[in-house]
């Protein structure tokens, strides 16, 4: 008996699986979002890829399949499929399990296909903890959205599917708002408070507390037991009910349920909506892990006000220098490999003074490597070039106001950077220390905690391509439907 069971559901899998890719616009659909999955990748190697691109591909998209799943199974009643189901020698049970392990096909697929944007980032850069926990986080995420997109499908039946759909897309704002919401609350000091609690009802932010990791914030849950068992009671909870109503109390176009029964599906779903609300883990006491291995730097985007600036080989002074990142407005440098720039030195001197001797030491630290030739240090001084400043924003002078015409340092250097921590937006630490003197005077300083923007080089081209092959794909079989069915 179970194996014809068994049987029968796999029979019923095949067909809607076929059925389903053989819309005419199935694979051109998946091409466009994979197209545009591809895109972002490509475009999010231009700064902290795990950042930009994985909120995108591995939260905010996952979540997608709660309208799609509620969409799949509000069709057949809008399409009038539901009445040949109703009368054919098929159980619904076999049929509605088969229509879900659809779903969950489409689900899976969505998940390899990021795989080939994951593999171009581990070749070049060590698998960081945030992607690990994303790695973890989207295929959960997948199913939850699958299970409630279901119960939203099944709940809300009628000829047309724009009810299921409006409310699925309405669900898939309200958990995605959720989690900006939770880690700002947590970030405050709030996260156990009533409305730091009602995040809890977002399946995502429940993962994100079970599976330890913050996006933002610096602290998680001390304990995530009952937040797991949340999370099964919301997913398992939403198959049960769905599965019920369908089965149950359900007819072709319109409900049959009692009032009892009516009521009894009302309070399941308040159920496993308030069940982590009012029981999940929200004593966030622990200190969260780093996401990555990125350096601390204080200051990191603030601009201006500074003394050091970068320029391509005798390039000019940057528009908008002179901020913690060096080449905040410029290419990023390659990593693992040289790249010659001119390092200037905004001295705090007017251009009527003299100097005399000019030093320099350049310490790069997570990797980098800056070396400064000691001859072009010291040759420096005969070349020194006159800047004109705009009122009160040139450099300090010693008696504390600012320079309006003084003198600029330009030494060569080679920067190196190695062992990078993302595929983009690597900022790597770089402390300056340069000592100068003035004709007459005793010797100054300069001292500054400065950045060099650096990323993978061929990122941008390795991603575009690794992103391009299944959407390609995809579109080619667009045209085979296309022309076979035209």
């Amino acid at each position: 008996m179970r194996a014809t069971v068994c049987g029968v559901i796999r029979t019923l899998y095949r067909e809607e699986l076929q059925a389903t890719m053989r819309g005419r616009f199935a694979w051109l659909g998946a091409g466009v979002v994979l197209f545009a999955l591809g895109g972002v990748a490509a475009a999010a190697t231009q700064d902290s890829w795990v950042d930009g691109y994985g909120i995108i591909a591995y939260f905010l998209v996952p979540l997608a399949f709660i309208p799609l799943a509620a969409s799949t199974i509000a069709s057949p009643r809008a399409n009038r499929f539901v009445e040949s189901l109703f009368t054919a020698p098929v159980e619904r049970r076999d049929w509605f399990a088969a229509k879900i392990l659809v779903l969950l096909t489409l689900a899976a697929a969505y998940y390899i296909a990021l795989l080939p944007m994951f593999f171009v980032y581990v070749h070049h850069v060590p698998l960081p903890l945030l992607l690990r926990k994303f790695l973890i986080w989207t295929p959960w995420i997948l199913m939850a959205s699958v299970a409630i997109g279901t119960l939203v499908g099944v709940l809300f039946i009628g000829r047309s599917i724009a009810a299921p759909a409006a409310t699925g897309m309405g669900v898939l704002l309200a958990y995605a708002a959720f989690v900006p919401l939770q880690e700002l609350m947590v970030a405050r000091g709030n996260g156990a408070t009533p409305i730091g609690r009602l995040a809890l009802l977002s399946p995502a932010v429940l993962l994100k507390n079970g599976l330890g990791f913050t996006l933002v914030t610096g602290t998680i849950p001390a304990t995530v037991a009952i937040t797991w068992i949340s999370v099964g009671i919301v997913i398992a909870g939403a198959l049960v009910i769905a599965a019920w109503a369908f089965l149950r109390l359900q007819g072709v176009e319109t409900w049959e349920a009692t009032r009892r029964q009516a009521w009894g599906v009302t309070i399941a779903v308040g159920a496993i909506c308030l069940m982590p609300v009012l029981f999940a883990d929200a004593n966030y006491d622990a200190v969260a892990p780093r996401p990555n291995a990125a350096p601390a730097i204080p200051a990191l985007f603030a601009r201006g006000n500074g003394n050091f600036g970068l320029t391509d080989p005798g390039g000019p002074l940057p528009s908008r220098c002179c901020g913690t990142i060096l080449n905040r407005d410029a290419t990023p440098v390659g990593t693992d490999e040289d790249t010659k720039q001119d390092l200037l030195i905004l001295l705090p001197v007017e251009a009527t003074q003299t100097i005399a001797a000019l030093s320099l030491r350049l310490d790069g630290q997570a990797g980098l490597t800056v070396h400064a030739d000691p001859a072009s240090v010291v040759s420096a001084t005969g070349h020194l070039e006159a800047h004109a400043y705009d009122s009160d924003v040139g450099p300090l002078a010693s008696d504390g106001h600012h320079v309006r015409n003084g003198w600029m340092a330009r030494v060569p250097v080679t920067i190196h950077p190695t062992q990078p921590w993302d595929i983009g937006g690597n900022r790597y630490p770089l402390n300056i220390a340069a000592t100068y003197t003035v004709d007459g005077e005793a010797s100054r300083s300069l001292m500054a905690r400065t950045a060099v923007n650096a990323q993978v080089s061929t990122g941008i081209y390795e991603m575009a391509v690794a992103g391009s092959i299944l959407p390609i794909l995809c579109f080619a079989a667009s045209i085979v439907r296309w022309r076979r069915t035209r």
